[in-house]
Protein backbone atom coordinates (compact mmCIF):
# COMPACT_ATOMS: atom_id res chain seq x y z
CA UNK A 1 0.00 0.00 0.00
CA UNK A 2 1.31 3.88 -0.82
CA UNK A 3 2.13 5.29 2.24
CA UNK A 4 -0.04 9.32 2.76
CA UNK A 5 2.63 11.81 3.57
CA UNK A 6 0.64 14.10 5.41
CA UNK A 7 1.99 18.09 5.28
CA UNK A 8 1.36 21.07 7.74
CA UNK A 9 -1.70 21.31 5.15
CA UNK A 10 -4.37 20.01 8.19
CA UNK A 11 -3.62 22.57 10.50
CA UNK A 12 -7.13 24.65 9.98
CA UNK A 13 -5.40 27.36 8.64
CA UNK A 14 -4.46 25.25 5.54
CA UNK A 15 -7.73 23.30 5.46
CA UNK A 16 -9.49 26.86 5.37
CA UNK A 17 -7.78 28.03 2.27
CA UNK A 18 -8.33 24.94 0.35
CA UNK A 19 -12.25 24.66 1.51
CA UNK A 20 -12.70 28.03 0.00
CA UNK A 21 -11.11 26.46 -3.77
CA UNK A 22 -13.37 24.16 -3.13
CA UNK A 23 -15.97 26.26 -2.88
CA UNK A 24 -14.31 28.77 -5.66
CA UNK A 25 -14.67 25.16 -7.60
CA UNK A 26 -18.38 24.07 -7.12
CA UNK A 27 -18.93 28.26 -7.62
CA UNK A 28 -20.97 28.63 -4.26
CA UNK A 29 -20.29 30.74 -1.01
CA UNK A 30 -17.82 28.70 1.52
CA UNK A 31 -20.52 29.24 4.12
CA UNK A 32 -22.98 26.30 1.89
CA UNK A 33 -20.21 23.74 2.73
CA UNK A 34 -18.47 24.80 5.86
CA UNK A 35 -20.74 22.94 7.96
CA UNK A 36 -18.85 19.73 6.37
CA UNK A 37 -15.31 20.93 6.53
CA UNK A 38 -14.55 18.18 9.05
CA UNK A 39 -15.57 15.52 6.95
CA UNK A 40 -12.91 16.79 4.37
CA UNK A 41 -9.11 15.85 4.43
CA UNK A 42 -5.86 17.89 2.41
CA UNK A 43 -3.27 15.65 1.76
CA UNK A 44 0.15 16.09 0.21
CA UNK A 45 1.86 13.44 -2.03
CA UNK A 46 5.09 13.42 -3.38
CA UNK A 47 5.80 12.72 -6.84
CA UNK A 48 5.43 8.79 -7.99
CA UNK A 49 2.66 8.21 -5.30
CA UNK A 50 -0.08 6.58 -5.46
CA UNK A 51 -3.20 8.99 -4.82
CA UNK A 52 -5.68 6.37 -5.17
CA UNK A 53 -6.18 2.45 -6.44
CA UNK A 54 -9.78 1.59 -6.61
CA UNK A 55 -10.95 -1.96 -7.60
CA UNK A 56 -14.01 -1.01 -5.38
CA UNK A 57 -17.20 2.08 -5.05
CA UNK A 58 -14.89 5.06 -4.37
CA UNK A 59 -15.33 6.63 -1.19
CA UNK A 60 -14.29 9.65 -1.87
CA UNK A 61 -13.55 12.59 -4.60
CA UNK A 62 -11.08 14.56 -5.07
CA UNK A 63 -9.74 18.09 -6.10
CA UNK A 64 -6.24 18.33 -7.15
CA UNK A 65 -5.23 21.78 -5.51
CA UNK A 66 -1.81 21.86 -7.44
CA UNK A 67 0.15 19.48 -9.06
CA UNK A 68 -0.95 16.94 -12.28
CA UNK A 69 -1.73 13.32 -12.28
CA UNK A 70 -2.11 10.60 -14.55
CA UNK A 71 -5.66 8.67 -14.35
CA UNK A 72 -5.65 5.39 -15.78
CA UNK A 73 -8.64 3.23 -15.87
CA UNK A 74 -8.83 -0.77 -16.98
CA UNK A 75 -10.75 -2.74 -17.73
CA UNK A 76 -11.57 -6.90 -17.50
CA UNK A 77 -8.96 -7.95 -20.61
CA UNK A 78 -6.47 -5.68 -19.32
CA UNK A 79 -7.11 -2.31 -21.43
CA UNK A 80 -6.12 1.17 -20.20
CA UNK A 81 -7.58 4.60 -20.76
CA UNK A 82 -5.27 7.59 -19.57
CA UNK A 83 -5.75 10.67 -18.70
CA UNK A 84 -3.50 13.46 -17.45
CA UNK A 85 -5.27 16.55 -15.32
CA UNK A 86 -3.78 19.54 -13.92
CA UNK A 87 -4.91 21.74 -10.79
CA UNK A 88 -8.75 22.64 -9.92
CA UNK A 89 -10.13 19.65 -11.34
CA UNK A 90 -12.59 17.02 -9.60
CA UNK A 91 -11.63 13.47 -9.84
CA UNK A 92 -12.65 10.56 -10.28
CA UNK A 93 -16.13 12.87 -11.89
CA UNK A 94 -17.75 9.86 -13.69
CA UNK A 95 -18.53 7.96 -10.20
CA UNK A 96 -20.59 10.28 -9.16
CA UNK A 97 -24.09 8.84 -8.90
CA UNK A 98 -22.64 5.51 -10.36
CA UNK A 99 -22.72 2.38 -9.05
CA UNK A 100 -20.38 0.06 -10.81
CA UNK A 101 -17.34 -0.96 -9.94
CA UNK A 102 -14.47 0.79 -12.17
CA UNK A 103 -10.48 -0.04 -11.71
CA UNK A 104 -8.85 3.14 -11.90
CA UNK A 105 -5.37 4.31 -10.48
CA UNK A 106 -4.23 7.99 -9.65
CA UNK A 107 -0.70 8.82 -9.37
CA UNK A 108 1.09 12.08 -8.93
CA UNK A 109 3.21 13.14 -12.12
CA UNK A 110 4.50 15.97 -9.77
CA UNK A 111 4.41 16.82 -6.08
CA UNK A 112 0.51 17.23 -5.80
CA UNK A 113 -2.14 18.69 -3.33
CA UNK A 114 -5.42 17.48 -3.02
CA UNK A 115 -8.45 18.05 -0.43
CA UNK A 116 -11.14 14.92 -0.42
CA UNK A 117 -14.68 15.02 0.19
CA UNK A 118 -16.91 12.31 1.00
CA UNK A 119 -18.21 10.98 -2.34
CA UNK A 120 -21.55 10.32 -0.37
CA UNK A 121 -21.68 13.98 0.87
CA UNK A 122 -20.96 15.61 -2.87
CA UNK A 123 -23.86 13.57 -3.90
CA UNK A 124 -26.02 15.08 -1.30
CA UNK A 125 -24.73 18.46 -2.03
CA UNK A 126 -25.67 18.16 -5.23
CA UNK A 127 -29.26 16.76 -4.15
CA UNK A 128 -29.79 19.75 -2.06
CA UNK A 129 -28.07 22.22 -3.78
CA UNK A 130 -29.33 22.92 -7.66
CA UNK A 131 -26.10 25.45 -8.22
CA UNK A 132 -23.53 22.52 -7.41
CA UNK A 133 -25.05 19.93 -9.72
CA UNK A 134 -24.92 22.30 -12.50
CA UNK A 135 -21.50 23.59 -11.92
CA UNK A 136 -20.01 20.04 -11.54
CA UNK A 137 -22.17 19.00 -14.81
CA UNK A 138 -20.46 21.56 -16.65
CA UNK A 139 -17.39 20.15 -15.28
CA UNK A 140 -18.25 16.57 -16.86
CA UNK A 141 -18.70 18.44 -19.89
CA UNK A 142 -15.54 19.55 -20.41
CA UNK A 143 -13.63 16.88 -19.28
CA UNK A 144 -15.96 14.35 -21.80
CA UNK A 145 -14.79 17.09 -24.41
CA UNK A 146 -11.32 16.94 -23.85
CA UNK A 147 -12.04 12.85 -23.83
CA UNK A 148 -13.25 13.29 -27.26
CA UNK A 149 -10.21 15.20 -28.68
CA UNK A 150 -8.27 12.39 -27.16
CA UNK A 151 -10.29 10.04 -29.10
CA UNK A 152 -10.04 11.88 -32.32
CA UNK A 153 -6.28 12.36 -31.92
CA UNK A 154 -5.49 8.84 -31.75
CA UNK A 155 -7.63 7.94 -35.05
CA UNK A 156 -4.76 9.81 -37.40
CA UNK A 157 -3.15 7.23 -40.06
CA UNK A 158 0.08 9.27 -39.70
CA UNK A 159 2.61 9.10 -37.65
CA UNK A 160 3.45 12.40 -36.70
CA UNK A 161 -0.54 14.06 -37.25
CA UNK A 162 -1.13 11.61 -34.60
CA UNK A 163 1.44 13.01 -32.17
CA UNK A 164 1.08 16.32 -33.07
CA UNK A 165 -2.77 16.13 -31.92
CA UNK A 166 -1.76 14.19 -28.98
CA UNK A 167 0.24 17.06 -27.90
CA UNK A 168 -2.00 19.91 -28.64
CA UNK A 169 -4.71 17.82 -26.50
CA UNK A 170 -1.83 17.76 -23.66
CA UNK A 171 -1.51 21.13 -24.24
CA UNK A 172 -5.54 21.93 -23.51
CA UNK A 173 -5.73 19.19 -20.75
CA UNK A 174 -2.74 20.75 -18.73
CA UNK A 175 -0.66 23.12 -20.36
CA UNK A 176 -1.21 26.76 -19.46
CA UNK A 177 -1.92 29.31 -22.61
CA UNK A 178 0.72 32.18 -23.33
CA UNK A 179 -0.96 33.84 -25.54
CA UNK A 180 1.27 32.58 -28.74
CA UNK A 181 2.15 29.38 -27.44
CA UNK A 182 1.42 26.76 -24.44
CA UNK A 183 3.20 25.83 -22.20
CA UNK A 184 3.18 22.35 -20.44
CA UNK A 185 5.18 22.30 -16.95
CA UNK A 186 7.32 19.26 -15.51
CA UNK A 187 5.27 16.09 -16.96
CA UNK A 188 6.13 15.87 -20.57
CA UNK A 189 8.98 13.40 -21.79
CA UNK A 190 8.88 11.08 -25.20
CA UNK A 191 8.11 7.84 -23.21
CA UNK A 192 4.84 9.58 -22.11
CA UNK A 193 4.00 11.16 -25.53
CA UNK A 194 5.03 7.59 -26.50
CA UNK A 195 2.61 6.17 -24.54
CA UNK A 196 -0.41 8.53 -24.89
CA UNK A 197 0.05 8.11 -28.88
CA UNK A 198 0.44 4.75 -29.22
CA UNK A 199 3.71 5.12 -30.90
CA UNK A 200 6.94 3.66 -30.52
CA UNK A 201 9.27 5.94 -28.25
CA UNK A 202 11.92 5.91 -31.24
CA UNK A 203 9.56 7.07 -33.58
CA UNK A 204 8.04 9.79 -31.35
CA UNK A 205 11.70 10.77 -30.36
CA UNK A 206 12.34 11.49 -34.38
CA UNK A 207 9.06 13.58 -34.44
CA UNK A 208 9.94 15.60 -31.84
CA UNK A 209 12.95 16.48 -33.05
CA UNK A 210 11.08 17.42 -36.15
CA UNK A 211 9.00 19.76 -34.67
CA UNK A 212 11.73 21.15 -32.68
CA UNK A 213 13.50 21.77 -36.04
CA UNK A 214 10.04 23.36 -37.44
CA UNK A 215 10.45 25.79 -34.10
CA UNK A 216 6.56 24.28 -33.08
CA UNK A 217 8.21 22.63 -29.91
CA UNK A 218 10.83 24.36 -27.66
CA UNK A 219 12.14 22.48 -24.40
CA UNK A 220 12.71 24.77 -21.50
CA UNK A 221 14.24 22.51 -18.97
CA UNK A 222 11.95 20.00 -18.16
CA UNK A 223 8.74 22.11 -19.91
CA UNK A 224 7.44 22.08 -22.74
CA UNK A 225 6.81 25.13 -25.40
CA UNK A 226 4.27 24.45 -28.02
CA UNK A 227 3.53 27.24 -30.83
CA UNK A 228 -0.43 27.73 -31.24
Amino acid sequence: MTEHKFSDKNKATELDQAFKQLATYLNIPVGVIHPYKEECLVRHYNKGQVIYYSSDQPTHMYLLLAGNVLRETFNAEGDVARSLNKEDVLFPLTQLFHKDVSNEMCTAMTDCDVIGIPKDLLEYLCKTHDDIFITLFEKLNVELRLQMEYTMALTAKLARERVEKVLYYLCHAVGYDNEEFYEIKQVMTIQLLSDLSGISRETTGHIVSELKQDKMLLKNGKDWLVRK
